[in-house]
């Protein structure tokens, strides 16, 4: 049997022998942990066709599926309040857990609120607070449209455009370069993604944004917050915040707590950074603007004197929690949520 066919069975073993010998079960792997999920984008499966970064998107089925499982196996709730109540060193019956959703879209509201409301649990939402003012979408995503729609109209021209802009893609599936091409983006300064941006917008005739698409209203924010929901920043514009000046993210972290708090009469104690990025000027900047805790992308659950700014978190996808016959298994969401799981970058 070939290696790369042989994996997805030695996955599913070893999740299920941990599994059941109690090493990753929640109530003995999550002992003394404190654990934050995220979520982002929520979308139907129509939807989801066409949504050229489906990698970070679950159907509502699956996000009905992961949250009966982890209301079974944790006790759930908003970050700054289970964090908390994790380190005021409370005791509860079942491990504590944290639920995140990055980013604002209009589908979180759509569709995470009412299987969040049917499960009986809050969560938190950290929000893009520029995008949802003009409720105009997260400069990953207008990239990945537009390379959608550009390898559509030509894929020859595509690579064209994109060596125009110094960049080469070898890949073989259209999905695959609009991901690395992504990636690349990071690498630049705000300035120059969106000039990357435009340019290929302007090359396919404009913005490209379904009808579907969009971010949250500060009405619907509103109903999240009556709903007991906490929402946390995650800057005003979503930068790469160590590649930005002193100042700039000062503005980012300390501009989106303020008009957060303004706009929703709240306290905003949360942040998430973008991509998941920081630096000590990034730490330094959180800490004067008055926020309480923030969370990275680093994978694994948090332990006790792990900093209150560069918390843990386990994204969760799909594709990763399905055993090799294509079901979404217990055994493998466990194993990944526990500290035996091997670091995801």
């Amino acid at each position: 049997m070939k290696l790369f066919s042989f994996r997805p069975f030695l996955r599913d073993v070893v999740g299920e022998l941990l599994y059941q010998v109690g090493l990753t079960k929640p109530a003995q792997a999550g002992n003394h942990y404190f654990t934050i999920v995220t979520f982002h984008r929520v979308l139907p499966e129509n939807q989801l066709k066409s949504y050229p970064l489906a990698e970070i998107a679950v159907t509502p089925e699956e996000l009905a599926w992961f949250i009966n499982v982890l209301v079974t196996y944790f006790t759930c709730g908003p970050l700054a309040e289970n964090l908390t109540r994790w380190q005021t060193g409370e005791r509860t019956k079942r491990p504590l857990l944290a639920i995140t959703f990055d980013d604002g879209q209009r589908d979180n509201f759509l569709y995470a609120k009412p299987i969040l409301e049917a499960a009986g649990i809050r969560a938190s939402f950290f929000v893009v607070v520029n995008n949802i003012e003009h409720n105009e979408m997260l400069w990953h995503d207008r990239l990945a449209y537009a390379l959608s729609r550009a390898v559509e109209q030509d894929a020859n021209i595509t690579d064209q455009r994109l060596s125009q802009l110094g960049i080469t893609t070898t890949t073989a599936t259209p999905r695959q370069m609009i991901i690395n091409v992504v990636e690349k983006a990071k690498m630049l300064t705000p300035a120059q993604r969106l000039m990357w941006i435009s340019l290929l917008e302007d090359a396919v005739g404009g913005p490209v944004c379904p009808a579907w698409d969009g971010m949250m209203s500060w009405q619907q924010l509103q109903e999240l917050v009556q709903g007991g929901h906490e929402i946390g920043s995650h800057s005003m514009s979503h930068p790469i915040l160590p590649g930005c000046s002193e100042d700039q993210i000062f503005d980012e972290v300390n501009q989106s707590r303020q008009i957060l708090q303004e706009r929703l009469n709240i306290p905003v104690e949360s942040f998430c950074y973008p991509n998941g990025n920081y630096d000590a000027r990034t730490l330094k900047a959180l800490q004067q603007a008055g926020y309480h805790q923030a969370v990275t992308t680093q994978w694994g659950p948090n332990q006790l004197g792990t900093s209150l700014f560069t918390l843990r978190r386990c994204d969760i996808q799909s594709q990763h929690t399905r055993s090799r016959t294509g079901h979404l298994s217990v055994s493998r969401l466990a194993w990944r949520l526990s500290r035996f799981h091997p670091p995801v970058h």
